[in-house]
């Protein structure tokens, strides 16, 4: 069970946080039922396969923090970047180019490759966890990444990398339909890194399987918001002002900010806290979309990858400092329905 207690809950009732045990279910239902008597179908069964082998220590990790809350960042963040290790060794697939001289002739090599993509998929993975904050959030937006990727997918007939993505949005609905709008059930940690485990590994797939079609940049900017958000929360902990740990847990996300002064204060203060929780998340969708359209536009070109990455930052840090002049006008302390 989830308890209510911590600067970065905001949920009203203990829940529990089985979330994972539910996707790894359907993620091998889907594994199961996936077609091996085509091509197609054997070459999707074996990948996912694959996914799934590699997925356990992140999956692992999150499941023993749900049970006991006693694992630590630092191990959490070494089970998933050993799950990254050990999908690129069972598949093939690693990050062997990023279009920068120099930086290219050290991914050319093996070991270095394989440690920058294990990296790479640690880092999206504990993203999406980052993000997990509101019923529906993180999962609603690995629906829009997944689905982004299918877009990009069908676009260079990578019908494997569909299939897969398609497959994963079914599930992650399956597991929406009890996490929103009221949130009988959360992720957990578990599920959280699990799903930021199977977007990443996608995006590494669908990168090196059409190399000069889809660029990785265009893949980072798939996962553009949990990057972001990931990104700016460190930069955030580790200022002069705060000088805290950069895995210490805090109520100054976008999407908390955006709960607290703009749903609860200004749109919905009088709705039960169910409801303003899960009209946050709507708000984050939104954002998500942003980078995500810049993948589908030009997943080949490096330049307009580059500038749309550079407008989806810009964009979220005018919606961070609006919101934080927002707080300004409301110092004195809000009696909230419950």
């Amino acid at each position: 069970m989830d308890g209510t207690c911590g600067v970065q809950k905001f949920h009203t009732i203990p829940t529990p946080r089985i979330g994972g045990i539910a996707l790894l279910a359907g993620a091998v239902g889907t594994w199961w039922a996936l077609p091996s008597h085509t091509a197609l179908g054997e070459e999707t069964r074996h990948l996912l396969g694959l996914i799934l082998l590699g997925s356990l220590p992140a999956f692992g990790a999150g499941l023993i923090e749900d049970i006991t809350k006693k694992v630590s960042v630092m191990a959490r963040l070494l089970a998933t970047a050993l799950s990254g290790f050990a999908f690129a060794l069972l598949s093939g697939y690693w990050i062997s180019s990023v279009s920068l001289p120099g930086v290219d002739f050290l991914l050319a090599l093996a070991p270095i490759g394989i440690l920058f993509t294990a990296f790479a998929v640690s880092g999206i993975a504990n993203s999406v966890n980052i993000i997990d904050g509101f019923n529906g959030l993180a999962s609603g937006v690995v629906v829009l990444m997944l689905l982004t990727l299918a877009t990009i997918a069908f676009r260079v007939d990578d019908f494997v990398v569909l299939n897969l993505a398609l497959g994963g949005v079914a599930v992650v609905l399956g597991f929406m339909f009890l996490n929103f709008p009221k949130g009988l059930v959360f992720l957990g940690d578990a599920g959280a890194y699990s799903l930021g485990y199977f977007v990443a590994v996608l995006a590494v797939a669908l990168a090196v399987r059409n190399v000069g079609a889809v660029s990785p940049w265009a893949m980072l900017l798939v996962c553009g918001y949990p990057f972001i958000e990931t990104l700016f929360s460190v930069y955030r902990r580790l200022g002069r002002k705060r000088r805290r740990s950069p895995g210490t847990p805090d109520a100054s996300h976008l999407h908390s900010l955006i709960y607290r002064r703009v749903v609860s204060r200004k749109l919905m203060p009088n709705a039960p806290a169910w409801q303003r929780n899960a009209m946050t998340s709507p708000f984050m969708w939104v954002y998500s979309a942003v980078p995500m359209l810049g993948a589908i536009f030009w997943p080949e070109s490096l330049g307009m990858v580059g500038a749309w990455l550079v407008l989806s930052f810009f964009v979220y840090q005018r919606a961070y400092r609006r919101m934080v002049r927002l707080g300004i006008f409301f110092q004195k302390p809000v009696r909230l329905a419950h």
